[in-house]
């Protein structure tokens, strides 16, 4: 979701405007924490997997005939998947964005004239500033496109799937949007001026302040993309203003502070957690060491290392 460069998620694309940098910002350091993640998640599941089948912890096994919009004895109806034609198939939308999402950031849009945007008419914005947001924007039409030809000619399917799709953005959307608003707010109360000097009082360099304020700010919302957003927009320009009189990579400062959201976001409280265990029937009780090790203990340990690594050897 954070670590690996050119992830569609909003969580590596929020950073990009507050410090002029895209979706690939710290490849190496990203790719890096990203086999970490998941090495060390991996290894927690198969120990606990293990663990929990020597206690007697097994699967059952159900025999189901397969059956397409056909009915049960009892009447009711039964559906199934129908397998695609090709296992690529359904990945090819979403290799799409990675591959348009890296042409566009890459190749395509450096080789542009962008100086007119700096005019008043277009809101005396920079290429720097949105070039990663229209990226994956451009990335995720050229999915859609695909999705549109792929299916030409079935027209229910695609009204269905449109329908749904804008419906299930309206949360996402307006959450988002609240939590700028929310952050603006913040960050114009007199007592805000404390927290933002107390922050920036702590003696660390901008990376580190950048981290913790990130990851404090996620932990309180329960959002790594909230607590990112109400962060940045209250301390990305002093932040990056920071970074470059000490130097500090911007690139750096974008990876680890999109990953050091993805850790204290999924506390106990977090409605995200709430949701997972009410879909899976579960508690806290029974599952939170669980999530919580591999949401939280484990990205949080790799902010920490790949910190410093970075302060030891530099960016990469």
């Amino acid at each position: 979701m954070t670590a690996l460069p050119g992830s569609p998620q909003v969580q590596n694309i929020i950073p990009g405007p507050f410090f002029g940098t895209d979706a690939y910002a710290g490849p190496g350091v990203g790719i890096l924490g990203g086999i970490l993640i998941f090495s060390l998640g991996m290894l927690w599941l198969e120990h606990r997997r293990r663990s929990l089948i020597a206690k007697g912890e097994h699967f059952e096994s159900v025999e189901s005939e397969k059956v397409i919009g056909g009915s049960s004895d009892d009447g009711s109806t039964i559906t199934t998947m129908i397998a695609p034609p090709n296992r690529l198939v359904p990945f090819l939308p979403l290799l799409t964005v990675f591959a348009v999402n890296f042409a566009c950031t890459l190749l395509i849009f450096p080789a542009l004239d962008w100086s007119y945007l700096q005019e008043d008419t277009f809101g005396a914005t920079t290429y720097d500033s949105r070039a990663g947001l229209w990226a994956v924007v451009v990335g995720i039409l050229a999915a859609i496109g695909l999705i549109v030809a792929m299916n030409f000619g079935q027209w229910s399917t695609l009204k269905v799937g449109f329908n749904d799709g804008v419906k299930r953005s309206m949360l996402p959307i307006f959450s988002t949007a609240s939590e700028v608003g929310y952050g603006a707010v913040v960050a114009s109360v007199a007592a805000f001026a404390v927290i933002r000097d107390s922050v920036f009082g702590m003696g660390a360099n901008a990376l580190v302040t950048s981290v913790v304020t990130t990851s404090i700010t996620a932990g309180l919302t329960g959002s790594s993309s909230g607590g990112m957003t109400i962060a940045l927009n209250a301390l990305g320009a002093d932040l990056r203003t920071m970074a470059e009189d000490e130097g500090i990579s911007l690139e750096m400062m974008h990876r680890l502070t999109a990953m050091a959201a993805g850790g204290l976001d999924t506390l106990p409280h977090s409605g995200a957690v709430v949701t997972l265990l009410i879909v899976c029937g579960l508690t806290h009780r029974q599952s939170y060491k669980d999530i919580g090790m591999v949401t939280l203990v484990i990205p949080v340990l790799v902010v920490v290392a790949l910190i410093a690594l970075v302060s030891a050897v530099g960016g990469f």
